[in-house]
C-alpha cells in the first residue's frame, strides 16, 4: 500500500509540473474535456482494489525543432484567425509526442500524455498496474501536438474580424536566400550600363558601385536630352585637359570682328571767312572747315584666328596662340576753291612785332579770291593689329563645363598718320593782302605728315571658363597683360615750288611741321593691357561650333598723331615765310601727348576641333 502511495503522489506531481509548463505557452482555446483513466484503491477486504476514473487530459510539452524550410510552392499569404491586440506567432513545426498506456481490464491498455519532463528511457512506456484485473484497456486519447515556444513578434493591432466576414490575410516572410524562380540558384544578373571593369572611370558617376550621384542643375540639360549629347559624343570628357568628347586635342577658331575703337581726332587745320576777312582764329566770320574732332570714325573690321593644342595624354598643359587684324582704316577730307573762296591754315605766332607784342593768330593762305586757287586735304591712316601666346593648365573638366588658366606673351600694335596737303597756284599779285614770294603761274606743293607708332610687349596672364548645355556654349576668357609700350613719333614737312621756266625746288618742312619738330622721337611707357571675351555658341557636330560675342580691349598710355600737332609756330623756322624776328622758342615741338585706347565689339566666328 506504501510503495502504491508512493507511486500515486509522484504521478500527481508529474501532473502538476505538465499543467505548469503548458500554461506558459500560447493560449489557445479551451478543448472539451476527455475521459481518462484514473486509478483509486477497492473497496474490498481481501485486497485493496484500485479503480479507474476519468480524469483530466495532461497537456503536453514537445521538444523543440528546427524550422523547416518553406517551400517555393507554399504561398506568401495564408489564412489566419487574428486576435485583437496579440501578436500572431510564426509557424512552427511540430513533433509526436510519445505516449504511454495503462493497464485496463481484459489487457486493453489507454494512452496517455507525455510527461512534461524528460523521462529516462524514454522508449519504454511507463505503465500503471492495477491489482485487480480490468475487464478492457480504456484507451486514452491523444491531445493535439504542442508547439515550441518562440519569442513572440512586437505586438501588431489587428482590427477584430467581423463576425460572418472573411479572414483575414497577413503576409509571410520570404528568406532571403530563396531564389525568385523555381530552380534558380543565383540572384539575377545586374543590367549592362552598371557592369563596370575594374579600374575604369564611369564619366559622371562617383560611387563604389557606379551609382549616380545626387542630382543637381548641371545634371539637367536646359534646352536638349542627354540624348543628344551622346549623339554628339559630347558627355564624355576626353582626358583630363578635354573640353568634351573625343574631339579635344587640337582646336582652330576664326572670327570675323565688327570692332569700335577710339576715334582718332585731329585740331583745327582749316578754315574760312564769310564776312571777307583772312580766316584767323578770332576774327569776325571765321568759320572751321576741317576739324576739331574725328577724322577716323570708331567703326573697324576685321578678323581673329585663334589655335592651339594639349601637350599629351594626361599633361593637362597645352598652347594656344591668337593673331587679330584690324583692317587698315583710311579718311580723306578736301576742300577747294571752288567750294571756299578763302581757305587758310590757321596758325599761332610767337614772333614779336616791330612795336612791341607778338603777332598771335596768323594763318597761311591756300585759296583767295582773284590770287590764289587750290585746295587744302586732310588724309589720315589707322591700322591695329596684335597677336599673343600661352601656355595653359587645365584648371577643371567634367562633361558640361571646362576652366583652365594661362600665361604667356601679348602684343598689340597701333599705326597711325594725318598728312596735311596744300595744292596751290599762283594767279595773281598780293596787292598788300597776301604776302606772296612766287610769281604768277607757279605751282606750290606744302605738305605736313605726323605718324606715329604704338608697340605694346608684356607679359599677360588669365583664365578661360566654358559651359556646356546640350548643343549651346557658353565661353568666358579674360585677360591682363602688363609690359610697355614703345611710343614712335615722327614729323616729316615739305615744300615744293615750281616757277614758270624753272625745275622744281624742295625744301625741308611745311607749315606745322617745320624746325625743331622735324625727326624721329620715340620713348617707353608703363601700360596695362586687359581683354574680356564672352561667345555663345552652337556645335553643329561634335568637331564644329559656330558662336558670336563680344570683346572688350584697353591699352594704356599710347600716343595719336592728332594730339602731336603744336598749333604754335615760330614763323622763323618755316620756309619761304615772311621775313620776321624769330621769337626764340622751339616751336612747333612734339608734344607726347597721351591718351587711352578702348576696342570693343562683337565677333562672328566658327571653331573646328580634332
Amino acid at each position: 500500500m506504501k510503495r502504491f502511495r508512493v507511486k500515486l503522489i509522484g504521478f500527481g506531481c508529474a501532473v502538476l509540473a505538465g499543467t505548469a509548463v503548458g500554461a506558459d505557452g500560447p493560449w489557445q482555446p479551451a478543448a472539451q474535456p476527455t475521459t481518462a483513466a484514473r486509478v483509486t484503491p477497492a473497496t474490498t477486504p481481501e485486497s485493496p482494489a484500485v479503480a479507474v476514473q476519468p480524469v483530466m487530459p495532461v497537456p503536453s510539452v514537445s521538444l523543440p525543432a528546427p524550422t523547416p524550410a518553406v517551400s517555393p510552392s507554399q504561398p506568401a499569404w495564408q489564412p489566419i484567425t487574428p486576435r485583437v491586440g496579440l501578436a500572431m506567432p510564426e509557424p512552427r513545426a511540430t513533433i509526436p509526442a510519445p505516449t504511454r498506456t495503462l493497464p485496463q481490464p481484459g489487457g486493453v491498455e489507454s494512452a496517455a500524455p507525455a510527461m512534461t519532463l524528460p523521462i529516462p528511457g524514454a522508449d519504454e512506456t511507463p505503465r500503471f498496474r492495477s491489482v485487480q484485473d480490468q475487464p478492457e484497456k480504456m484507451q486514452q486519447p491523444t491531445p493535439p501536438p504542442r508547439e515550441f515556444f518562440q519569442p513572440p513578434k512586437p505586438l501588431e493591432m489587428i482590427p477584430p474580424e467581423l463576425p460572418g466576414g472573411p479572414q483575414q490575410m497577413l503576409p509571410q516572410p520570404t528568406p532571403l536566400n530563396q531564389p525568385t524562380q523555381p530552380g534558380d540558384g543565383e540572384l539575377p544578373v545586374a543590367p549592362a550600363d552598371l557592369m563596370v571593369p575594374a579600374g575604369a572611370t564611369v564619366p559622371g558617376q562617383r560611387g563604389t558601385f557606379g551609382s549616380k550621384p545626387i542630382n543637381i542643375s548641371r545634371d539637367f540639360p536646359t534646352f536638349f536630352a542627354d540624348g543628344f549629347r551622346e549623339k554628339l559624343n559630347l558627355r564624355q570628357p576626353g582626358g583630363p585637359a578635354g573640353y568634351y568628347g573625343t574631339n579635344n586635342r587640337g582646336f582652330v577658331q576664326a572670327e570675323y570682328l565688327l570692332w569700335w575703337a577710339s576715334p582718332l581726332n585731329i585740331p583745327l587745320l582749316g578754315t574760312t571767312n564769310t564776312q571777307g576777312g583772312f580766316g584767323f582764329l578770332g576774327e569776325p566770320g571765321t568759320a572751321p572747315i576741317i576739324g576739331p574732332g574725328q577724322i577716323i570714325s570708331p567703326f573697324r573690321n576685321g578678323f581673329r584666328v585663334r589655335a592651339g593644342t594639349w601637350l599629351g595624354e594626361g599633361s593637362g598643359c597645352g598652347i594656344d596662340g591668337s593673331f587679330f587684324y584690324l583692317a587698315k582704316k583710311t579718311n580723306d577730307i578736301a576742300f577747294t576753291s571752288d567750294q571756299f573762296g578763302i581757305i587758310t591754315r590757321p596758325v599761332f605766332s610767337p614772333n614779336p612785332l616791330p612795336g612791341g607784342g607778338v603777332i598771335g593768330n596768323t594763318g597761311e593762305a591756300v585759296t583767295v579770291p582773284g590770287i590764289l586757287t587750290g585746295g587744302l586735304t586732310v588724309h589720315a591712316e589707322s591700322v591695329i593689329y596684335g597677336f599673343d601666346a600661352n601656355i595653359r593648365k587645365c584648371l577643371h573638366t567634367c562633361c558640361d563645363s571646362h576652366a583652365e588658366w594661362f600665361f604667356g606673351y601679348r602684343n598689340v600694335d597701333m599705326q597711325e598718320s594725318v598728312s596735311i596737303t596744300e595744292n596751290i597756284n599762283v594767279i595773281g599779285v598780293g596787292a598788300g593782302r597776301v604776302s606772296i614770294t612766287d610769281p604768277i603761274g607757279s605751282v606750290v606743293v606744302v605738305r605736313d605728315t605726323f605718324a606715329t607708332n604704338n608697340y605694346f610687349n608684356g607679359a599677360q596672364i588669365g583664365g578661360l571658363y566654358e559651359r556646356n548645355w546640350g548643343r549651346f556654349t557658353v565661353t568666358g576668357r579674360g585677360s591682363v597683360a602688363l609690359g610697355v609700350t614703345h611710343q614712335e613719333v615722327n614729323i616729316e614737312g615739305f615744300q615744293i615750288r615750281t616757277q614758270p621756266g624753272k625745275a622744281p625746288m624742295t625744301f625741308r618742312g611745311g607749315l606745322l611741321a617745320a624746325g625743331p619738330n622735324l625727326g624721329n622721337f620715340s620713348r617707353d611707357e608703363f601700360s596695362v593691357v586687359p581683354e574680356l571675351t564672352v561667345n555663345m555658341g552652337y556645335r553643329v557636330t561634335s568637331g564644329v561650333r559656330l558662336y558670336a560675342g563680344y570683346n572688350l580691349l584697353y591699352w594704356s598710355n599710347v600716343v595719336r598723331p592728332g594730339d602731336q600737332i603744336d598749333g604754335v609756330v615760330d614763323l622763323s623756322n618755316v620756309p619761304n615765310a615772311p621775313a620776321v624776328t624769330p621769337s626764340g622758342l622751339a616751336r612747333p615741338t612734339v608734344p607726347f601727348r597721351q591718351s587711352n585706347m578702348w576696342i570693343s565689339g562683337v565677333q562672328f566666328g566658327a571653331e573646328f576641333r580634332w
